[in-house]
């Protein structure tokens, strides 16, 4: 059976799927049913963050699925507990929320900024350009990409998006009205941009003078995928809550959401809930996972395969100076801007045929976030199709 053709048969029209049908994945690896290997550097938009099989991730799922698959939270599990003493010890924060997904996280923070605002008497939420915090209602919210939002008008009201590293315009935008800045360290669906120190500063500044909340959207840069547990570590600017997601779970779909004291108790019984969140069973891949990625040494491990790649793309982008115009990102989390949207299609779409897999981001950034577990062999190979890919088209 053709299933990308069959796929039109019983889906909604709302992917843009790759040309490949995947029978296994193996490390950093994923092959097609006709055995052809492709070299994975988009690990499920940065999900599998310890790749495809790994032992622990394995061990764990059989001693859960064992036990049991599914409770109510009506009830605690062990596997929950365990997880969240360990997430709640590597962090800074009091206390977390398990959800299914980081859309479901962010929601769950918009929720404890609105009573906190109601309490405070602040209603205002900056957010920024560029963003991408998910796609329900009030995730699109915050989210300033207007191919994501603008069928689906009105959305939440006091939102007010200020451009990316702009310090004056976002000191222009804040106030005492305002309830919360939420911000990504790292721009993801905006073409993995870093935050400037700049603007980190600001910030501080602006949370000591008018003491709202600071919220960082983890979702795609925490769990390691930057070389740091969570990217604020980098910026030495705790946050009051962070949203947290893909490579939480080892590869099931876990979210969480985890706060400073000054929120543990915002929220009253009944007014959050969720039926799915906190599975044992992802719950159990989660601990093998953070229990893997938090290790000093595997972090370290990120950072130098991420500095590796990174400087090998520069040198990249001086061989093919005009059609690269950017290289940015930190551990492996990496971008290469190209000149406009239709190269980078035209990039992505020659690279699959020559086994390596990304995605695009922001249009016209090449996005890189391979499984953490990723060694410099494998960086060489990455490299090497990718060269070819531009030799290709550009040669």
């Amino acid at each position: 059976m053709d299933i990308l053709k069959a796929e039109k048969d019983y889906f909604l029209n709302v992917f843009t799927r790759f040309p490949i049908d995947v029978d296994k994945g193996r490390g950093v690896y994923l092959y097609d049913k006709d055995g052809r290997c492709y070299l994975d550097f988009l690990a499920g938009i940065a999900v599998n963050a310890l790749g495809y099989n790994h032992p622990e991730i394995l061990k764990a799922i059989k001693k859960q699925m064992e036990r049991f698959l599914h409770l109510s939270n009506y009830f605690i599990t062990d596997i929950q507990l365990e997880l969240a003493r360990k997430m709640i010890t590597l962090t800074p924060f009091n206390k977390l929320f398990f959800s299914n997904s980081g859309t479901e996280a962010i929601e769950g923070l918009l929720k404890i900024v609105k009573k906190w605002g109601h309490l405070q008497g602040k209603k205002k939420i900056i957010a920024f350009e560029g963003s991408f915090h998910g796609r329900t209602t009030g995730a699109l919210s915050i989210t300033m990409q207007e191919k994501y939002k603008k069928n689906f008008l009105p959305l939440l009201p006091d939102v007010v998006m200020v451009p990316f590293n702009d310090v004056d315009a976002f000191n222009r935008a804040i106030g005492k009205d305002t309830a919360a800045v939420i911000y990504e360290g790292i721009t993801g669906e905006g073409g993995v941009r870093p935050v400037s120190d700049f603007m980190v500063d600001a910030f501080r500044k602006g949370r000591d003078k008018f003491g709202y909340l600071l919220i960082a959207d983890e979702i795609q840069t925490g769990v390691g995928r930057t070389g740091y547990f969570y990217y604020y570590e980098k910026e030495e600017l705790i946050p009051d809550a962070i949203a947290s997601a893909k490579g939480l779970g080892g590869g099931l779909p876990l979210g969480a959401f985890m706060v400073s004291g000054k929120l543990a108790d915002i929220l009253n019984k009944g007014e959050h809930g969720t039926t799915y969140g906190g599975n044992p069973l992802a719950c159990a891949t989660g601990l093998a996972a953070v229990s893997v990625i938090s290790d000093q040494l595997f972090l370290d491990h990120v950072q130098r395969v991420g500095s590796y790649f990174k400087n090998n793309l520069y040198e990249l982008a001086n061989e093919f100076d005009e059609i690269i115009t950017d290289v940015r990102g930190e551990g492996l989390m990496l971008g290469v801007e190209v000149v406009d949207d239709e190269h980078a299609r035209q990039i992505l779409k020659t690279a699959i045929e020559n086994g390596l897999i990304f995605n695009t981001a922001g249009g016209n950034t090449l996005r890189f976030i391979p499984p953490l577990i990723v060694e410099e062999t494998h960086i060489d190979e990455a490299l090497e199709k990718l060269r070819l890919s531009f030799k290709q088209l550009y040669h």
